[in-house]
């Protein structure tokens, strides 16, 4: 039997259709994409500070916010595995999806493209919210400027104690509706098996059954209780604040901001696959190389 996870995986999983849709039956993970959706605790960034940050969403005339990513070529966004698991209806990307750029409102302002493909790291895993990292395709090349620049990542093993910004548009509370407003906050890494015993603890303490926490794969990151991320952020960047470095994309964790680390996926665990899939597109142009598995 396969039990399903009450983590809250950070994405705002709106329905492309209308409902609300509560994606791998995890009901108290951070995963979810709903209609709202702020980091918790956080403070209004600056216009332009934050200049790879993209907002993720869908819709025509009304548009949706489901998650974030960060510009790390003029044709690819970084984001989760999980967000793009959501964005797919019969088989294919939701023809709405859209990406924005260059401006701290999500639904004004900067720079919106289309998406026409994905690439998903092949052993995303749903359940155990693994390898959670993947890319989507502009349809053409993001114009850069002062305020629409390319992420940079660094490849350094982080470790504990190693002061990060994140930044999204994620909720600004439990129950508050989405802001277009960016906010970012500071977080501190915390060492892996650390995190593993705190995130097993309260688990128990909350009740909820959590995967485990992979500190290969995953960082671990705190501030303090009522300020952390939640639905809304999934994707969005994590920086170390010494060399502006991004090492983390939001991914799991539990209630949001009850005093529980963050779940960041660990960029530096996937170097091999970033370069060799960079290399694949670059050469190719291919797009849906590995769709993301459908729930």
């Amino acid at each position: 039997m396969v039990f399903k996870f009450e983590v809250i995986l950070l994405v705002l999983f709106v329905s492309i259709f209308g409902a609300t849709s509560y994606e791998y039956g995890t009901s108290d993970l951070f995963i979810h994409a709903e209609s709202r959706g702020r980091i918790l605790g956080g403070v209004p960034a600056d216009e332009g500070a934050i200049p790879y940050i993209a907002a993720v969403a869908v819709g025509s005339t009304v548009r949706s916010l489901l998650c974030a990513g960060s510009l790390f070529t003029t044709k690819h966004i970084l984001t989760v595995a999980h967000c793009i698991n959501a964005l797919y209806r019969n088989g294919s990307l939701v023809n709405s999806l859209s990406i924005t750029v260059g401006t701290n409102s999500w639904n004004s302002g900067g720079q919106t493209y289309n998406i026409s493909g994905n690439i998903t790291h092949p052993d995303f895993d749903p359940i155990l919210v693994i390898n959670d990292i993947g890319f989507l395709i502009v349809s053409t090349d993001v114009d850069l400027s002062k305020s629409v620049q390319l992420t940079i990542l660094s490849y350094e093993n982080i470790g504990a104690g190693v002061e990060t910004t994140v930044a999204g548009w994620g909720r600004v509370n439990r129950t508050t509706p989405v802001s277009s407003e960016l906010l970012e906050l500071e977080m501190t890494t915390v060492e892996g098996q650390q995190c593993a015993k705190e995130v097993k603890a309260n688990a128990a303490k909350f009740r909820m059954r959590v995967p485990p926490v992979e500190p290969r794969l995953m960082l671990c990151a705190y501030h303090s209780v009522n300020h952390g991320v939640c639905n809304g952020d999934s994707g969005s960047p994590l920086v170390e604040v010494s060399t502006g470095k991004q090492i983390g994309l939001v991914s799991w964790g539990m209630p949001c901001a009850l005093g529980t680390p963050d779940m960041f996926t660990r960029v530096s665990a996937y170097q091999t696959w970033i370069q060799q899939t960079m290399t694949i597109s670059n050469n190719t142009g291919a797009v849906n190389e590995t769709k993301a598995t459908e729930t």
